[in-house]
């Protein structure tokens, strides 16, 4: 594996469990997060592999053709992959904690 493959990531992977973290509310460090990022997008890239669909096609177009901004498919479909993954483990992990939303 190349350096910067590894550094690639690590960097999306924190990005995603950073994201993951804020949207289910958690407090995660940054290595926390970065492996929680890695693991939710081995989950995130299962589940739409599954589904046969592609993440971040249409984020893509949108940006492209609302701003103008070329982005990668594969890295915004990285991100929203793992993000999802990651939002899923951390579901689970609050459910078998019993820290679920019991306001």
């Amino acid at each position: 594996m190349e350096i910067w493959n590894l550094i690639v990531m690590i960097l999306i992977g924190s990005l995603s469990g950073t994201l993951a973290g804020k949207i289910m509310k958690s407090d995660l460090s940054f290595i926390v997060s970065a492996v929680l990022g890695i693991g939710g997008a081995v989950v995130g890239g299962f589940i739409f592999n599954a589904l046969g669909m592609t993440p971040g096609k249409g984020i893509s177009n949108a940006l492209s053709t609302t701003f103008g901004v070329e982005l990668p498919t594969n890295i915004v479909g990285m991100i929203v992959s793992a993000t999802v993954g990651a939002i899923i483990i951390l579901f689970a992990v609050q459910i078998i904690r019993g820290k679920g939303r019991r306001r």
